[in-house]
């Protein structure tokens, strides 16, 4: 299962992205459940890159986001990603799960 968790500050900004595991919907190389998130994921890190104040964390199986920016760019992506991965979730519950968390 992919298991996304994320938080939001009392401003409304998202400050934290945690996105890790396998749809384990289909075998490897057919999953696309797995290909979407990454297709979602990859896009977001390109697109966080040239934010300076954001650490990204990348490991085998794992994404790790943290945004101390205030940028409203930085906040739209990860809001449009998370707004992505829900879609995905909402079509395939035993597969990807999503929470928000408090840091």
């Amino acid at each position: 299962m992919i298991k996304v968790k994320y938080s939001i500050n009392d401003e409304g900004i998202y400050t934290y992205l945690d996105v890790k595991g396998h749809a384990n919907s289909a075998d490897k190389g057919q999953d696309l459940i797995c290909a979407a998130a990454s297709t979602i994921l990859f896009g977001l890190l390109n697109g966080l890159d040239d934010i300076t104040e954001i650490e990204i964390k990348e490991l085998n199986n794992h994404i790790e986001v943290i945004n101390d920016s205030k940028s409203n760019k930085a906040n739209y992506y990860l809001e449009l990603a998370l707004i992505q991965l829900k879609t995905i979730e909402e079509s395939y519950p035993k597969n990807i799960k999503i929470e928000r968390t408090e840091l």
